[in-house]
C-alpha cells in the first residue's frame, strides 16, 4: 500500500486504531499511516498507567503526555521490542520510566532493568526520575559513569539493585567483572543509540547485548534512523515496532519569532530582564511544568507586574475569573500551561515560550496565541537547543536571537515605563479628591517633591529608594557565599584571562565565527554600539552580526563566517565610548 497525500503523519503502533490504515512491512511487524488528526491522549491515565504512577506525574506537575509518551509507553506496557525516533527533548526518558517501574516484579532479586545513556549526567538524571516516580521501599536503582571510581560503584552493585543506568564504557566494564549478575534482566533501554554506533560503538552494544537473556524486552531510541542502526534491530530484536517522528504542517500566523539563550538555572532572571528590555506590558508566558507555573507568577507579582497563573487543574470559574480579568486589561501577564490554554480563547500582542514545548505542533498552537504582527519569544537553555531545530524546521526559517539586554538599558527602560504611567494617570485619571489630601500636607509645610517621592514610594511595595528602577540583581558582580566554590559555575563577571575557558563553554551558531574584542562593561558599551561599528566600518550588513556577549573586559561578538575576515580586515581596531578598541579571533 503506498502512502497518499491524506496521511502525512508517520509512524507505528500495534493496537489496531479506527481510522486507520495498515500495510506490511518487510523490517518492522507493523507500520501504519495515521490521519493528520490529533491523536495524542489528553491524559496519562489513557496510556494505561496505573492510578498511583498517575498521582505521582500530576503531584510533580506533568499535566499531558508528549506524543512519544502517548506512542511508545502503551508499546512498552504491551511488552513489544521498539525502535523509536526519540530526539532529545521529546519526554523520551519519562516515557520508557514508567512503563519499567509499573511492570517491574519488586519481590524478585537481582537486577531488572538496564539503560545505556551517553553521559553521566544524564546517568544522574535518569536515576532521579526513576527514584521521583517510584515509591516501592524495595527499589533501588545505581548510576555508573566514568566520573567516579569504579571499585565504589562495585561497592555499591553488590547491594540488592533493580535497576542500573550507565555509560556503555562502564556497563561494559561492570558486566565483565561480574560487579553485578545479568542474569533477570528483563528490560534493555538504549537512548542515544544512533550516536554510538556513529562512532564506532555498535560491536560493542552487540557484546553487551548477546550476554543478556534472549527473552529481554529491548528498546533503541535514536536521533534519527540510521541504516546501521535497522541492522543492529533486526540482528538484536524481536519484532520491533517503529515509532517515527516527523513534524507535520501547521497553520502559522504572521507574527515575529525571536528566542534568547540561556545559561542554565537563570531563566527567571532572563525573563525579567528581557521583559524590561524589549518594553513588554502585557502578554502571556507559557511554562511546561504546573510547579513552574506558580515560581513564575511569584515572581513577576514581586516585581510589581499584575500577574495570574492557570494549569490544567484550575476550576471553570478559576479559569473565567483570570479571563475576565485579562478582558477587563486589570492583569499584566497570565503565566499559564499548554494544557490551560487549550481551554481558552486569547490572543496577545506579545508572548514568551519560558520553557521550549515539548512537541513543535505545541509551539505552532502557541503562536495562535499571538495577535498578527506580534511577537513570540522563547528562552532556550542549553538542553533545549534541539527542540529549538525542530520548531526551525517547522517554520521552515531560522529563528533570530535577541541580543542580550544590559543592566543599563534595563535601568533606563524601567524608568522610562515608570515615568509614562505617571503622564498616563496625570492625564485621564480624576485626581482631585487626591489633591485636597496633598494641599493639607503641603500646608502643614512638607515640600510638594517630597510629598510625590513619597507618593511614588508607596507603589514600590517597600523596594528601598537607592533601588527602585534598578534591574535584577547581575549574578555576574558577586560570587556566593561558598566555602568551596571548586567545579562550580561562576557568578562573577570574568576576567580577560578567562576568554578561552568562556569560549569554550558557550556554543557558537552555526555558520558563525567567535571574535573577542577588548572592551566591556568596563566602557558601558552596548549591542547596538557594536554593530554598528562593525557594519558601518567593514560595510557588512547589520544581520551579520550575531550573538553579543558582553563582559567586564571583553566582548563576544559572532559574525557570519563569510564576513569574519572583512571584519578584522577593516576593522581591526575603532572607537566605541570614547575609547580604541580591537578585534580579534577568539
Amino acid at each position: 500500500m503506498g502512502l497518499n497525500s491524506n496521511y502525512d503523519i508517520i509512524f507505528s503502533v500495534w493496537d489496531i486504531t479506527p481510522g486507520a490504515e495498515y500495510c506490511e512491512s518487510d523490517r518492522y511487524l507493523v507500520k501504519l499511516y495515521v490521519r493528520n488528526d490529533n491523536i495524542m491522549s489528553q491524559t496519562f491515565s489513557e496510556l494505561g498507567l496505573n492510578p498511583e504512577l498517575v498521582k505521582i506525574l500530576e503531584a510533580l506537575g506533568y499535566e499531558q503526555p508528549t506524543k512519544l509518551q502517548t506512542e511508545l509507553t502503551p508499546q512498552f506496557l504491551a511488552g513489544r521490542d521498539i525502535v523509536a525516533v526519540a530526539p532529545p527533548g521529546s519526554g523520551k526518558a519519562v516515557a520508557y520510566v514508567l512503563p519499567i517501574l509499573q511492570t517491574l516484579d519488586m519481590e524478585q532479586e537481582g537486577v531488572q532493568g538496564l539503560v545505556l545513556v551517553h553521559s553521566g549526567s544524564e546517568a544522574r538524571r535518569v536515576a532521579l526520575l526513576f527514584r521521583q516516580f517510584s515509591q516501592h521501599p524495595n527499589f533501588s536503582v545505581t548510576p555508573v559513569y566514568g566520573e567516579q571510581p569504579i571499585a565504589r560503584e562495585a561497592e555499591r552493585l553488590s547491594r540488592p539493585n533493580t535497576i542500573v543506568i550507565g555509560t556503555l564504557k562502564r556497563l561494559k566494564d561492570h558486566v565483565e567483572r561480574e560487579s553485578f549478575s545479568v542474569e533477570q534482566v528483563q528490560y534493555v533501554v538504549l537512548d542515544s543509540v544512533d550516536q554510538f554506533v556513529a562512532r564506532g560503538r555498535g560491536e560493542i552494544i552487540a557484546d553487551l547485548l548477546d550476554q543478556l537473556p534472549a527473552g529481554r524486552q529491548t528498546v533503541m531510541l535514536a536521533n534519527q534512523l540510521t541504516t546501521e542502526l535497522q541492522a543492529m534491530a533486526d540482528d538484536h530484536l524481536f519484532e520491533p515496532v517503529l515509532l517515527e517522528r516527523q513534524a507535520t504542517a501547521a497553520p502559522m500566523p504572521l507574527i515575529k519569532h525571536r528566542y534568547q539563550s540561556v545559561p542554565s538555572g537563570e531563566k527567571l532572571e532572563t525573563l525579567i530582564r528581557l521583559l524590561d528590555g524589549e518594553s513588554v506590558q502585557r502578554g502571556l508566558i507559557f511554562v511546561n511544568l504546573k510547579p513552574d507555573v506558580e515560581k513564575v507568577g511569584l515572581m513577576l507579582q514581586a516585581e510589581g507586574y499584575s500577574a495570574a497563573t492557570l494549569n490544567g487543574s484550575c476550576t471553570d470559574s478559576e479559569r473565567e475569573s483570570v479571563l475576565r480579568k485579562w478582558q477587563e486589561g486589570s492583569l499584566d501577564f497570565i503565566v499559564l500551561t499548554d494544557m490551560a490554554a487549550q481551554a481558552l480563547t486569547l490572543e496577545t500582542e506579545t508572548a514568551v515560550s519560558y520553557d521550549l514545548p515539548t512537541e513543535a505542533e505545541l509551539y505552532a498552537q502557541r503562536a495562535q496565541t499571538v495577535a498578527e504582527n506580534g511577537m513570540l519569544y522563547s528562552l532556550v537553555a542549553p538542553s533545549e537547543r534541539p527542540l529549538l531545530s525542530e520548531i526551525e524546521n517547522l517554520l521552515g526559517q531560522r529563528v533570530k536571537a535577541v541580543l542580550p539586554t544590559t543592566r543599563a538599558s534595563v535601568v533606563a527602560q524601567r524608568a522610562e515605563s515608570f515615568r509614562q504611567k505617571l503622564r498616563t494617570i496625570i492625564e485621564r485619571t480624576n485626581l482631585e479628591t487626591y489633591l485636597f489630601l496633598l494641599n493639607d500636607l503641603a500646608e502643614e509645610g512638607y515640600d510638594w517633591s517630597e510629598i510625590a517621592a513619597a507618593a511614588v514610594s508607596m507603589t514600590q511595595h517597600g523596594v528601598p529608594s537607592e533601588k527602585v528602577f534598578q534591574g535584577r540583581p547581575d549574578r555576574r558582580h558577586s560570587a556566593p557565599n561558598r566555602r568551596d566554590t571548586r567545579d562550580r559555575r561562576s557568578y562573577h563577571r570574568p576576567d580577560r584571562s578567562l576568554t578561552h575557558e568562556h569560549d569554550e563553554e558557550r556554543e557558537v551558531e552555526e555558520g558563525y565565527v567567535r571574535l573577542v574584542m577588548d572592551a566591556g562593561y568596563d566602557i558601558g558599551v552596548r549591542p547596538k554600539d557594536i554593530v554598528g561599528a562593525i557594519a558601518n566600518e567593514a560595510n557588512i550588513p547589520g544581520r551579520a552580526v550575531g550573538n553579543i556577549d558582553i563582559r567586564d573586559r571583553f566582548t563576544f561578538v559572532e559574525v557570519q563566517q563569510d564576513y569574519y575576515e572583512r571584519v578584522l580586515t577593516r576593522v581591526p581596531s575603532t572607537r566605541l565610548r570614547g575609547r580604541i578598541v580591537t578585534f580579534r579571533r577568539a
